[in-house]
């Protein structure tokens, strides 16, 4: 999904970090490898180039840090600390990486199937899969509007 689609959203402001520098997005590879969760893939890693976090009418895309948005208090996390709590205490996401959410939906990164899913924040039963990250974030949004 282009940039200036998710800057034309309209009924609540997106929040856009800045980009993300390739020296983040090889310190982010470094720690997820160290916690042996599965690395960015280039699509997304190309989308954190361009947007290093995302949060709009409920969705979040996680980017390198966490973010304190001072509108309303919310503490989004980042990548690393998603997934460190995630695969600390679930075995069904092993072989995943979350990359982001909303109130009731996990998004994340199948590596075993290299498909991007839609999973139920409860039972982590697949809600939706596709090809490209491109192709969530434009249903998660497009789901929205």
């Amino acid at each position: 999904m282009p940039m200036r689609t998710l800057l034309c959203l309209q009924e609540r402001s997106p929040f856009i970090a800045p980009q993300a520098t390739p020296d983040e997005l090889e310190f982010i590879d470094e720690l997820l490898e160290d916690m042996d969760v599965p690395n960015l893939p280039g699509d997304f890693a190309a989308f954190l180039q361009q947007a290093n976090g995302f949060v709009w009418n409920g969705i979040e895309i996680f980017g390198a840090e966490h973010v304190l948005l001072d509108r309303d208090r919310t503490v989004v996390p980042a990548l690393t600390e998603i997934n460190e709590s995630y695969h600390a205490d679930f075995d069904e996401m092993r072989d995943r990486l979350v990359i982001g959410r909303s109130e009731d939906d996990l998004y994340v990164f199948d590596v075993g199937a290299d498909v991007y899913l839609i999973l139920d924040r409860q039972g982590f039963e697949e809600v939706a899969r596709f090809a490209a990250f491109a192709e969530l974030l434009r249903h998660v949004v497009d789901e929205r509007k």
